[in-house]
């Protein structure tokens, strides 16, 4: 009797050895990643923030410190908004030129580990200054509300200049392009809602927004 094969069987077993390589080949591409950004010394964290008192609100513009800024998504939030604090966090430029370098080299999953690694640190160095002004506004005697970055649902990402602005970027380097992007890339702005009785809760859009979001381990 003729032997029959169970393509389906080879089919599956052949997509989960493929799988398995492709896994082991990503490992090792993060692996290298990690060593190659500190050899060459990719990453250069930096962070400046300010809590800055409102001045006035009218309708869902906030004056600060000379500063108007157009955030409905924090003056349309339940409790009595008192100040904001501004926030801004990068790692230079050398990351993101050695990620477009591999690109161009063709070495593109190293280029794609790189990157994903840095938005991970990134997004860390986010989160460590957002709960460096919760504590200072807690000691103040502020609680926390919405934590917003332009591009967000109620903050739009014309505000960009306005939110570096307040944090005054200009000491850590980091400035808005003419569409309100940041440079360097690897740059991150937000602003965080202070005062009585406010919602905590964050805005939508960090990872939603990320290009790496569908494979990054800072989810």
């Amino acid at each position: 009797m003729a032997a029959v094969l169970d393509t389906d069987i080879l089919d599956r077993r052949g997509a989960d050895s493929l799988s398995s390589r492709l896994a082991a080949a990503r490992s090792r591409a993060r692996r290298d990643a990690l060593a190659m950004i500190k050899r060459e010394n990719l990453a250069a964290p930096a962070m400046t923030c300010r809590i800055v008192p409102v001045d006035r609100i009218a309708g869902a513009e906030i004056e600060l410190d000379g500063v108007a800024v157009h955030a409905p998504g924090l003056t349309g939030a339940p409790g009595e908004l008192q100040a904001v604090a501004a926030a801004v966090c990068t790692l230079g430029a050398a990351l993101e030129g050695r990620i477009s370098a591999l690109f161009t080299a063709r070495h593109r999953l190293l280029a794609l580990a790189l990157e994903d690694i840095g938005n991970e640190m990134l997004f860390r160095l986010a989160d460590r200054s957002v709960a460096r002004i919760r504590r200072k506004a807690r000691l103040d005697g502020l609680e926390s509300g919405i934590e917003a970055s332009p591009g967000d649902a109620g903050l739009a990402l014309d505000q960009q200049a306005s939110v570096l602005a307040l944090a005054g970027s200009i000491r850590i380097a980091v400035s808005a392009t003419g569409t309100s992007m940041l440079s360097p890339v690897k740059s991150l702005s937000l602003l965080v809602a202070l005062g009585r009785g406010l919602d905590s809760r964050r805005a939508p859009g960090r990872c939603d927004c990320c290009p790496s979001r569908d494979r990054c381990g800072a989810k």
